[in-house]
């Protein structure tokens, strides 16, 4: 087989080759870097997690699954509505950090930007994995949640620390004598 055959039969079924270069464009887009592909893995695995023990924790206090699901502690809108929501801050997080990754001229800044993101809602989900968990009745989690919330308060913090806001801005502005302005 050619060379030009070879080509031929790759681009027969025209539909595939277009969704497979249009995926390959969302997916450049989406994870400019290996590191990124990995943050945003583990936090749809710790998300994914967190359905999980919910879901698991639910049974566990109606007695079990059949019984939850008949008294509708377990509904599909009820778990639909927090998985669409999560997912679709996660899908606007992910857009944002890809954007900062094109649109920042410094590569660590947008690095920072998407640690930072990541590490907050990989926090955040487990600590709720760690409630659910608790809720589920499984005793020793109270360390977990300790440090996950310590941890998660941290990383908030720190953050805090770095974004200016209106009222220290006024305060910097209004404390400036007019010989220093002028």
């Amino acid at each position: 087989m050619g060379v030009v055959e070879y080509i031929q039969k790759l681009f027969k079924d025209w539909i595939l080759v277009f969704f497979g270069a249009c995926w390959a464009c969302i997916s450049d887009f989406l994870f400019p870097s290996a590191a990124m592909r990995a943050g945003a893995e583990a936090v749809l695995i710790v998300m994914v997690l967190d359905l999980l023990t919910r879901l698991f924790a639910q049974a566990r206090k109606a007695g079990g699954y059949k019984k939850a699901i008949q008294a509708h502690t377990i509904a599909s809108n009820k778990f639909a509505r927090g998985t669409i929501d999560k997912l679709v801050v996660f899908g606007v997080m992910l857009v944002l950090c890809a954007c900062a990754y094109k649109l920042t001229v410094i590569e660590d800044v947008a690095r920072w930007f998407t640690q930072v993101v990541f590490t907050i809602m990989f926090l955040r989900d487990t600590l709720s994995i760690v409630e659910n968990l608790t809720d589920a009745g499984i005793s020793n989690m109270a360390v977990f949640k300790k440090v996950f919330k310590k941890k998660l308060n941290e990383v908030t913090d720190s953050v805090d620390e770095l974004i200016p806001t209106e009222t220290t801005q006024t305060e910097q502005s209004s404390s400036e004598t007019p010989e220093a302005k002028g």
